[in-house]
């Protein structure tokens, strides 16, 4: 071949148009397979085949195990300000206004509050370790926080092959533990800790890599009167998301504290597997989030609905079969039946909630939020104290039942009315 052929041949095999139609479809395949919501999917289901993989755990032990990741999630979710999704929902340009030296200052506010939270949520289930709880939402509320940066820029892929890596990682540390037959909830709970740790590293990794690439940061440009601005939008944001939290779960807390260890399992294992069903309403609402349009397109509330439908009843499948090879989870997927509505509800939600954030801002969402924790959380106290877990359940779907018309009510006040509503 001689020199003029290996030009050709390199500007055709670089050249889209003279691709040969299979490189295309190879290459057409490539990107689906790496897309966004395959990645978080993909991360979704390793956390979904460790919450599986955890059934090898005697159900009391499991509990032990799930008491520990609730209350460092709502202790992250609790004293992280809500930080994340402040911070992704900001308008471009906000961070270079600000300046790097306030986000790493609210950030460490972030993380004293997340630990002293997690460790009120842990004295309170009455299960559970200080040391996992509140390490795991330090790790939590550093691993949402910087990672909301990169999605500010729209690095979604490489967010989201984290979160799959480190399922990956935790899917292994928990086959190794079985493999040795250390079925102990504390041992495979320190596993799970450093898992977020081991997350929170390679996020904080990732955006320093890209503040070298962007070089010296500005001068900040903001005035006083623009932070306290901040202050109250974050305030008001972290009010209704706290109250979102609390709606989620602040039930596994009082089935801990009610019904014990074992049932906690239980539960947590149904909980889990509906939850991996409103994958898709969670990628599509951090895309809301970080629309610069305001959220102006077309409501995809329906399309995330009747995708979320089929996983959902698959996953209440499962707990059926797991529940016939371990008997002591065979009320599983009676549980994960009883909370299908709610997590139909919570898939919509989700999406009316980060559309409703973008037109009408964070008191709209709060609004919703606090009137719906107004009515779970009495409920949860009225409800799980006698009736248990099957009360939780029933409880937790009216609960999200609530939110997720709350939010579309409130939706369809905002104006301009979006004729792409369902």
């Amino acid at each position: 071949m001689t020199g003029g052929s290996l030009v050709d041949a390199a500007q055709s095999s670089s050249d889209p148009g003279t691709t040969p139609p299979s490189g295309r479809r190879a290459a057409g395949l490539l990107r689906r397979l790496v897309a966004p919501e395959r990645l978080y999917l993909g991360a979704l289901g390793l956390t979904g085949l460790a919450a599986v993989m955890s059934v090898a755990l005697p159900a009391a032990e499991r509990g032990e195990l799930s008491a520990n990741m609730v209350s460092a999630t709502l202790g992250a979710a609790v004293g992280g300000l809500s930080l994340d999704t402040f911070l992704i929902s900001r308008p471009g340009g906000w961070v270079q206004s600000r300046g790097r030296a306030y986000v790493i200052a609210i950030l460490g506010v972030a993380v004293l509050l997340s630990g002293v939270a997690a460790a009120l949520l842990t004295a309170a289930a009455g299960v559970g370790a200080y040391l996992v709880g509140v390490g795991s939402a330090v790790g939590l509320t550093v691993f949402n926080t910087v990672s909301s940066l990169a999605l500010r820029q729209r690095s979604f892929g490489l967010v989201y092959a984290m979160r799959a890596a480190s399922g990956a990682v935790l899917v292994a540390g928990y086959a190794a533990l079985y493999a040795a037959g250390r079925l102990d909830g504390g041992v495979w709970s320190m596993v799970w800790l450093a898992v977020q740790w081991l997350s929170a590293f390679a996020v904080c990794g990732l955006v320093l890599v890209r503040l070298r690439r962007a070089g010296a940061a500005p001068a900040p440009t903001s005035t006083g009167a623009d932070y306290r601005a901040d202050l109250l939008a974050a305030g008001s944001l972290h009010l209704g998301i706290f109250a979102q939290m609390m709606t989620l779960r602040f039930n596994q807390v009082l089935v801990a504290r009610f019904a014990g260890a074992g049932p906690l399992g239980v539960y947590a294992l149904a909980v889990a597997a509906l939850e991996f069903a409103q994958a898709g309403a969670v990628v599509r609402a951090q895309r809301i989030l970080a629309d610069r349009d305001g959220g102006n397109g077309p409501d995809p509330t329906r399309a995330v609905v009747t995708a979320a439908l089929p996983i959902a009843l698959a996953a209440i499948a499962g707990l059926g079969v797991l529940g016939f090879l371990a008997p002591e989870y065979r009320h599983a997927w009676l549980l994960g039946l009883l909370l299908l509505p709610g997590s139909l509800a919570t898939a919509a939600g989700k999406s009316w909630s980060a559309l409703l954030l973008k037109r009408r801002g964070e008191k709209a969402t709060t609004v919703v939020a606090v009137v719906t924790s107004a009515v779970a959380i009495p409920a949860y106290l009225g409800v799980i104290p006698w009736a248990g877990v099957v009360g939780a359940a029933i409880a937790s779907s009216l609960a999200y039942a609530v939110h997720a018309f709350a939010s579309r009510a409130s939706l369809r006040r905002a104006q301009p009315p979006n004729p792409g509503m369902v």
